[in-house]
């Protein structure tokens, strides 16, 4: 029996309209399925509370009355553990999309070329100067 130990995710960042990122889902070392996709939704994400989807590996089917229909490559049976590979590969996603999102904050804040001058003296502070 697999369980969710069992499992590794690794993302890769697209940061596309709608498509946010890439996921590889690794089971057991053993077997790597690609093509998890995170995605931006209209809807808020009932667990992640993000507008956010996160959708299996899939092919279209094609079009049935004007609609595209798409069919899961990827299918496990187990509820339980879907939502913790969903689970974790959202916080996967979360995390690399933070430290991203982090390193770029600190590479604009190097850029800044006016520094601030904190006094030694926190009671010399004036809040006056304090740029918002």
């Amino acid at each position: 029996m697999i369980t969710i130990d069992d499992i590794t995710i690794k993302i890769r960042m697209l940061n596309r309209p709608w498509l946010l990122a890439q996921a590889t889902v690794i089971f057991s070392d053993i077997i790597e399925t690609k093509g998890w996709k995170i995605l931006r939704s209209t809807k808020m994400h009932e667990r992640f509370q993000e507008e956010i989807w996160i959708q299996a590996p899939s092919f279209s089917k094609g079009a049935i009355n004007g609609k595209e229909v798409w069919d899961e490559i990827i299918w496990i049976n187990d509820r339980r553990l879907y939502e913790q590979i969903e689970e974790k590969i959202y916080n996967a996603f979360f995390a690399k999309r933070n430290k991203e999102n982090g390193e770029q904050g600190v590479a604009e804040a190097r850029k800044q070329k006016e520094e601030i001058d904190v006094p030694v003296n926190l009671e010399d502070i004036d809040i006056d100067k304090i740029p918002l």
